[in-house]
């Protein structure tokens, strides 16, 4: 399984195993310096955020991977923008969650390095979701994230609450039976057992029950007695749905585009780097797409799917990124004060903070075009290449 995400076409070349072997190692000398409990930078956005874990359970569908019949439990982060006069730290992945992923890597990889430091040291600055400290920006839009292939929606926490702090509802997914870990509530996990490096074939058999996971959640937000449940301060408060979107890395940013063909509910997509699989509508997908892909990279999947999107439709590279740079890696490890330098051929050299504020940028500029029916502004038109210089236009049609 590559880390994090599943692979891509990369006209540049591809991270070979021993380049990640290595890569690693040094990264166990790093981590052996992290200091315990480091606090990840603050949302860079006008709000504060709280964050609100919990599942939704469809007893419609069962697991499609599993061995008995079992219905599918989703796991959920809900980030949402608040006003509040400070902040709490809280644990960045559940202990039994950054338990297994250094391990896992460790055989994945067959080295000896061990990232749980990394993750069971991080905590994350949230609003007390606490009435009498607290002011929920009610009602704004909403946006579902789905991970790469094999990745916890965890993984993806600084990149949500970045995005939620310019004033999105930002819910993350763990799909069930293809996250390699998720943790409930009672402390039980669920594990991935599937390939480690899916056929396009395998891949496009998980694109699908992503999609019905959106649709299913969508279906829940009106649900006033499954929202009281999920978000008990909220209590039994339907949300409105007609302005939900979705976006994702990877795998995730496939499942986007796919479920934005199924539902119309979801009034626009984008994709952090993921390569298509799956098909669009016949008549074509007519909400707006927007396509972030890595330094280089060139996908034929998009080049074939670019006519069948009959709505705004954008394409931009980010300079100085790979992958993974679409993850919190970097951020992780800057905040536990470690020197991503030797790492660049993994991660990147882009500095973490511009990276995510490239992708919040981004995001609340397409997603609010969106929700308005008008994708416009200075940003989406590639006026403003001083903002952004990392950021060049591949493609851009329909606005």
């Amino acid at each position: 399984m590559p880390l994090p995400g599943s692979p891509r076409h990369r006209s540049c070349g591809t991270t070979t195993l021993a380049d990640m072997q290595s890569m690693l190692s040094i990264l166990l000398v790093l981590l052996a310096n992290t200091t315990a409990g480091y606090l990840v930078p603050n949302p860079p956005g006008k709000y504060n955020v709280t964050l609100t874990t919990g599942p939704l359970i469809d007893y419609t569908r069962n697991d499609p991977l599993a061995a008995t019949p079992t219905p599918r439990a989703l796991m959920l982060s809900v980030f949402q923008p608040a006003t509040c006069a400070s902040t709490v730290s809280v644990s960045y992945m559940p202990n039994k969650t950054a338990e297994y992923q250094g391990p896992f890597l460790q055989k994945q990889f067959n080295i000896s390095a061990n990232l749980t430091p990394l993750f069971l040291e991080a905590r994350l600055p949230v609003c007390l979701d606490d009435p009498s400290g607290c002011s929920p920006v009610d009602d704004s839009p909403i946006l579902l994230f789905s991970p790469g292939y094999g990745i916890p929606r965890l993984y993806y926490s600084v990149l949500a609450s970045a995005i939620a702090s310019e004033g999105f509802i930002v819910i993350t997914i763990d799909h069930p039976k293809d996250a390699n870990i998720i943790t409930y509530p009672d402390g039980h996990a669920v594990y991935n057992n599937g390939p480690s490096s899916p056929t396009s074939d395998e891949f496009t058999r998980y694109v699908y029950p992503r999609a019905a996971d959106a649709s299913f959640i969508i279906d829940q937000l009106s649900n006033a007695s499954a929202i009281a449940e999920l978000l008990p301060q909220r209590g039994p408060r339907q949300f409105p749905t007609d302005r939900v979107a979705m976006l994702g890395h990877s795998l995730g940013g496939s499942a986007a585009v796919i479920a934005a063909g199924q539902d119309p509910r979801l009034r626009g997509a984008i994709d952090w780097d993921g390569t298509l699989f799956g098909s669009l509508p016949p008549s074509g997908l007519s909400q707006p797409v927007l396509y972030m892909s890595e330094a280089n990279a060139t996908d034929p999947s998009w080049l074939a799917a670019w006519p069948q999107l009959k709505g705004p439709k954008l394409w931009v590279t980010v300079a100085n990124t790979t992958h993974e740079s679409f993850t919190d890696a970097l951020t992780l490890l800057q905040a536990a004060g470690q020197n991503t330098a030797a790492l660049a051929g993994l991660l990147g050299t882009i500095a973490p903070a511009e990276m995510v504020r490239i992708l919040a940028a981004y995001t609340t500029a397409w997603m609010n075009g969106a929700f308005t029916g008008k994708v416009v502004g200075p940003l989406l038109q590639g006026q403003e290449p001083g903002r952004f210089p990392e950021v060049s236009t591949v493609m851009k049609s329909n606005f």
